[in-house]
């Protein structure tokens, strides 16, 4: 039951998620990529939801791994060709190296404590090539202010019935999407997403305790500087050097 439940939300998610412009995206993370000195790119995306980046950015990299903390989300993906893992992005598993590690959709956010995000930090470290680049993307409090409220919505699909509230605590800073779902025979869940909002300069002072340093933080989806009044930044960082 709670498989097929799960099966449901993931659909749901991928239905929410339809607006986003996945090309530009796609375009963008592939500049970033470009930013290596090497024409092999070997790639590991982490919480890579249901697989819509991927399809876009599949063909550029040499070799090419998804993951996600959900089976249901990797299940979604139309090409089955792409290599598929299931595991938390603060408990990697891998034992071989990758030169390009990103995640993208505020995924970071989601890691709702400072110990979290070092952790994130010193797992992504340990599966990094010393020459190879780590980026992701996190949202800031001017983006969770602006657009709160053009997350409240309802629908159907496949007969279930979903009603999505957003909402920032800005004294919590924590973004909450709570999704309520009816189904077609009258039980109801609720699942509850946080993500936190850390402060610009936070990201800065938990990256001088790993070993990785800021190559770049643009604002989202540009090459021009990101700073506290960003509604996006989109991190570059590279290993610091060990004498």
């Amino acid at each position: 039951m709670k498989q097929k439940i799960y099966s449901h939300l993931a659909s749901i998610y991928t239905h929410l998620m339809r607006s986003i412009d996945y090309d530009t995206w796609a375009d963008y993370i592939i500049k970033l990529s470009q930013q290596l000195n090497t024409n092999k790119i070997i790639a590991l995306e982490l919480a890579s939801g249901t697989g819509s980046l991927a399809e876009r950015v599949n063909k550029y990299f040499d070799f090419y791994v998804c993951t996600d903390l959900s089976l249901e989300m990797l299940k979604q993906f139309s090409n089955n060709t792409i290599p598929r893992v299931v595991c938390d992005m603060t408990l990697l598993p891998f034992k071989n190296k990758f030169n390009f590690i990103f995640s993208a959709f505020d995924s970071v956010n989601y890691l709702t404590t400072k110990e979290k995000l070092l952790k994130l930090f010193k797992e992504v470290e340990l599966c990094l090539t010393n020459d190879g680049i780590f980026t992701f993307d996190v949202s800031l409090e001017n983006n969770s202010k602006r657009y709160q409220r053009y997350l409240n919505r309802k629908g159907k699909i496949d007969g279930i019935r979903y009603k999505q509230i957003s909402k920032y605590e800005e004294t919590k800073r924590i973004h909450y999407n709570i999704f309520e779902i009816e189904f077609e025979n009258g039980d109801k869940i609720t699942e509850i997403h946080k993500q936190k909002i850390y402060r610009f300069e936070e990201y800065f002072q938990l990256l001088d305790k790993s070993n990785f340093y800021v190559e770049h933080c643009y604002d989202a989806f540009t090459f021009d500087d990101a700073n506290s009044e960003s509604e996006r930044a989109q991190f570059i960082l590279r290993k610091k050097s060990k004498c």
